[in-house]
């Protein structure tokens, strides 16, 4: 389940080695040296991974692991095939790779789901803590540190004009995609975070978890309600078209226009978060809820996609 991963090694874990002189050999497309506050430094690729290297580290950086390996980046990496291509690296940088450091994780998994994936984005609310982006193909969470992504990986391969692996053809493939993108020892709480720690089972299993705690703490929308149940409650009644009005709205919608009224002086604080609870309350679904197919099977992708990888 990983795909880009950052890593540098430095001269200190690969001792008797001049970067600047030895490791642009191994690479394709490498630049003259370049100049900056901070010394030489040299870029290149190795194949498709990106190359970063001064006299005190040499790092890979803003390319797809996957793709090396497998020749795509459509698939992704499990821990043996992520222990295989970091052997690769380091067979073919001659540096232990192994022994570098883990800057950035990239975490996905491909869910192949019955509808367009455009139908399942609707019913993805709120996550605490995280901004909430609409993008043309799909919805982006972020909060700095990092990322949470759902999105169409056939339509991205096409737009990129890239081959689709034949397993995928004619699917409609759903990417849920964790990005950890800065401060990562402190996000998954670890004293360092060795390119060899990705393919430990106790760590690879600690990120599944991650990876599926995380989507089941995303509000579900409900954004069609099929029939309002009898009731003899004037207030039961109010709540139900509250509820109908809400879901036609959108949960993001009201929840902007509440932030847009505390924001304007209109309510207090604590008038604010009494609202967004509120909203959250009404349109918050559970599992077992009518009319919810597509989210039961978006739920339960997910956790099967965890218990088996």
């Amino acid at each position: 389940m990983f795909d880009n991963t950052d890593i540098t090694i430095r001269k200190e874990q690969a001792t008797g080695i001049n970067f600047i002189e030895v490791i642009p050999q191994y690479l394709t497309e490498a630049q003259e040296p370049r100049y900056n506050d901070f010394g030489t430094y040299i870029i290149g690729y190795l194949d498709n991974l990106k190359i970063s290297i001064t006299e005190n580290r040499v790092k890979v950086y803003n390319s797809s692991l996957c793709k090396y390996y497998f020749g795509n980046n459509f698939k992704t990496l499990n821990r043996t095939d992520t222990k295989q291509a970091i052997e690769k690296i380091s067979d073919n940088l001659h540096l232990p790779i192994n022994k570098g450091d883990v800057t950035r994780i990239d975490f996905s998994n491909n869910l192949i789901m019955q509808n367009d994936v455009n139908d399942y984005y609707k019913y993805l609310g709120q996550l605490q803590y995280y901004q909430r982006l609409e993008q043309p193909n799909g919805i982006y969470y972020t909060n700095g540190d990092k990322q949470v992504l759902f999105y169409g990986k056939v339509r991205e391969q096409k737009a990129k004009r890239q081959p689709i692996p034949e397993l995928y053809k004619n699917q409609n493939v759903l990417r849920y995609e964790m990005r950890y993108k800065k401060h990562i020892r402190q996000q998954l709480n670890r004293h360092e975070i060795k390119a060899e720690l990705l393919y430990d089972e106790a760590f690879y299993r600690d990120m599944v978890k991650r990876w599926k705690d995380n989507y089941l703490k995303i509000d579900k929308i409900n954004n069609k309600m099929n029939m309002i149940k009898p009731t003899g409650s004037t207030k039961q009644l109010i709540e139900n078209l509250a509820l109908l009005q809400a879901l036609e709205f959108g949960q993001p919608h009201l929840l902007a226009l509440v932030k847009e009224w505390q924001r304007a002086g209109i309510i207090n604080k604590k008038q604010a978060q009494d609202h967004r609870n509120k909203i959250k309350s009404l349109s918050k679904i559970m599992a077992d809820s009518p009319g919810m197919d597509l989210i039961q099977e978006l739920n339960k992708k997910v956790k099967e996609a965890a218990k088996y990888c």
